[in-house]
């Protein structure tokens, strides 16, 4: 008979490798395994050497929280050192106030005693809570709130707090942050969040890397440290924090790596300023910032989106400065104090950046322009001086365009000048247009016409001879001057064109500006073949204007011959390269004449 199995008998289990315990320090040391045999293992035995065990062991890396509170303690510093800054600026504001007493006599009704006091100090410039014994020399001498953990959002993450391992470094242990333990009201947002979007601290500063590499060249209107020193701080205005998302979202547009933000940047910044426009009508001045950004806002559109919303957008920015024309007028005596002269010269900067795009867009549009050239407003100073804050007194608008010596302007200056010439260009025509509908003589026409030549062809040679051909080519700034001048010259000859008649007498003046404008358009077809040697994220991002004006020269006036088709095919191909980046010419084709 088979025998029976007893199935409530264990098997028993296999003996463990070791015993349990930790390793002795010899064993350790040797990198061998060790039997943990007591009071001697093995190994020591044979060896004869002493065993020891070391329990328990001390953790691996930095103590737990020990970073957080390293980070806590940059913040305080930062934070003291901003207390510092604002307090020296106080001091030395009460240093240049003296104290003035005035008397009033009671009985020759005059002025005998008032007396003008001083406000005090300011420590921060946003107001300070005290929760328990949470105060201001706690901040500085000891207490500290934790730091961001993981990403942050675009003007930074949520603060926790965190126990320091630091002596006399302690931190609160209730979970409540910088911004609400210490700050009386949070940095202000503008609207909602960025559609999901989490922009991190490396982003933001590769974004902000981004924009004045490839876009301050052509916008040179931001101060860079002066910037950083109130983009790094939580007090920023939504002013300043509009202006910030408008340089992302331009930055985003010339980057291959933040494609995929680049329109919730675009939506979430134009959000915020129309939420900001709405709230600064009743307010009697507007922040530069905000304008600014406009501006910023409107050439992305120009770029991106649409030309007719660009052309909206601008528009807002054009009325904002208008209605604070006495913030940006300059008197006969430049202020050239070191505070106050790189505020004006912002808003000098601004305003041109603005000038040049009204006039610009307004000659492709054939529109009036917004601004005049007649101004108080001085030119900008050199960029080494505006970012260096050493004030700098310039001339105004009309000196350099009428001066006939070669004086090596900055490329800035160099296109408001051309932007003034071709809006002189463009108020020529309108007023040939008022001639002819009532039929007035042309005497007036001529001399205009004429004397704008002149200083046009006085111009480019001044041109030249500060920034030669090898030069214009390497530089998208200049290249773009370039262009535009010799759009001015193709302009000048089409007004010519609508005027001059086939049995008139300055027919034969006609053919002199025939071969003008044909020399200007062969020398713009030979820069438009430079544009694929520079980089495509850094060519200017008007400079289809040119090129479109260039192409409706070449295809309106048949009578140049076939020689020039092989020029009109570069610009045309230079024009559907650049709308891989840019989508003014294209949207500029309705707007063409």
């Amino acid at each position: 008979m088979p025998q029976s199995v007893d199935l409530n008998v264990k098997t028993s289990s296999p003996p463990a490798r070791q015993n349990p315990g930790a390793a002795c320090e010899e064993c350790r040391r040797r990198k061998v395994r060790c039997d943990r045999q007591q009071p001697a293992c093995g190994l020591c035995s044979s060896s004869g050497v002493q065993c020891q065990v070391t329990t328990p062991r001390p953790p691996r890396g930095p103590k737990r929280g020990y970073l957080k509170a390293l980070q806590a303690r940059i913040a305080t510093l930062e934070g003291t050192l901003l207390q510092q800054q604002q307090q020296q600026q106080q001091q030395q504001q009460r240093q240049n106030s003296n104290n003035h007493t005035i008397t009033i006599s009671p009985e020759e009704n005059s002025i005998e005693s008032i007396t003008f006091t001083e406000q005090a100090p300011l420590t921060w410039d946003f107001p300070i809570t005290t929760d328990g014994d949470t105060t201001l020399r706690d901040l500085c001498q000891g207490t500290a709130p934790g730091t961001a953990s993981g990403g942050s959002s675009l003007d930074g993450g949520s603060v926790h707090a965190s126990t320091s391992p630091i002596q006399g470094f302690e931190t609160p242990s209730d979970g409540v942050g910088l911004q609400e333990a210490l700050l009386g009201r949070k940095m202000s947002e503008p609207l909602d969040g960025l559609d999901g979007i989490n922009i991190s601290n490396l982003m933001q500063a590769d974004l902000d890397q981004l924009y004045f590499d490839r876009v301050h060249t052509f916008a040179p209107v931001i101060h860079q440290r002066r910037y950083f020193a109130w983009a790094r701080s939580m007090a920023k205005t939504e002013a300043q924090s509009c202006l910030r998302y408008a340089m992302w979202t331009l930055a985003a547009s010339v980057s291959a790596h933040y494609q995929n933000i680049g329109d919730a940047l675009y939506r979430y910044t134009r959000r915020a300023l129309e939420g900001l426009d709405s709230k600064c009508m009743r307010i009697a001045t507007t922040e530069m910032e905000q304008i600014q950004a406009w501006l910023l806002l409107a050439i992305h559109e120009f770029m991106c989106v649409d030309f007719k919303r660009g052309w909206v957008s601008a528009g807002r920015a054009f009325r904002l400065i208008q209605l604070n024309w006495l913030e940006y007028s300059d008197g006969p005596d430049g202020n050239l104090t070191r505070t106050d002269w790189v505020d004006m010269e912002q808003k000098r900067r601004t305003f041109w950046l603005a000038y040049c795009l009204d006039r610009f867009v307004s000659v492709r549009n054939n529109s009036p322009t917004t601004f005049s050239e007649q101004n108080t407003i001085r030119l900008p100073a050199p960029e080494t001086e505006f970012q260096n804050e050493q004030p700098t007194l310039t001339g105004f608008l009309l000196d350099a365009v009428s001066t006939r010596d070669a004086i090596s302007l900055s490329t800035f200056t160099e296109s408001i000048v051309v932007a003034t010439v071709i809006g002189r260009a463009l108020s020529h025509r309108q007023q040939s247009m008022i001639d002819n509908l009532y039929l007035n003589e042309t005497r007036d026409f001529w001399e205009r016409h004429e004397w704008i030549n002149a200083l046009l062809i006085q111009r480019m040679e001044v041109f030249s001879l500060n920034y030669p051909l090898s030069a214009q080519e390497a530089d998208p700034m200049l290249l773009f001057i370039s262009m535009m001048w010799r759009t001015t010259v193709l302009y000048m000859y089409q007004l010519l064109k609508t005027i001059v008649h086939p049995t008139d007498e300055k027919r034969s003046v006609l053919s002199d500006y025939t071969r003008q404008s044909t020399v200007a358009a062969k020398e713009i077809v030979s820069l438009t073949n430079k544009l694929s040697q520079l980089n495509s994220f850094k060519v200017h991002p008007l400079t289809p204007i040119p090129l479109s004006l260039c192409t409706e020269f070449f295809v309106s006036y048949h009578e140049l011959g076939d020689t020039y088709s092989k020029q009109l095919q570069d610009i045309t191909e230079a024009m559907h390269g650049l709308m891989s980046f840019s989508n003014l010419g294209l949207g500029l084709g309705a707007y063409s004449r």
